[in-house]
């Protein structure tokens, strides 16, 4: 019995170990970005801050993407819209660098470079 006891409370004291070793490597909103897969870009500075954006790599790759429409970051209560057509995906999949304006929300907008990383 106490062998029995001994076993189980040893292979979950490893599955705990293994568990918690694992832990920082699990991707949380917060680490930096897994260049196969995403990459941030930041806005030039307007009214002194600066947004960010993520862009993934399967929106630039896909020939059969509609294009990419998401809010940027959040910065002095506000955030724009960054928006790239399905023709800037690809443009920027062959190679292409752009500069791609946000919506204009509390009286200005952004620029955003955005160039292949992968």
């Amino acid at each position: 019995m106490m062998r029995k006891h001994f076993l189980r409370w040893g292979i979950l004291a490893m599955l705990a170990a293994v568990l918690i070793a694992a832990g920082p490597a699990c991707k949380s909103s917060e680490t930096a970005d897994n260049p196969l897969f995403e990459k941030s870009f930041i806005s030039n500075s307007v009214q002194s801050h600066t947004h960010d954006v993520k862009v993934w790599r399967t929106e630039i790759e896909s020939s059969t993407t509609s294009g990419v429409s998401r809010a940027t970051s959040l910065v002095n209560a506000h955030v724009h819209t960054f928006t790239m057509t399905k023709e800037q995906c690809q443009s920027v999949n062959g190679g292409a660098t752009l500069n791609v304006d946000t919506s204009t929300d509390s009286g200005h907008y952004h620029t955003f470079t955005i160039s292949k990383w992968f």
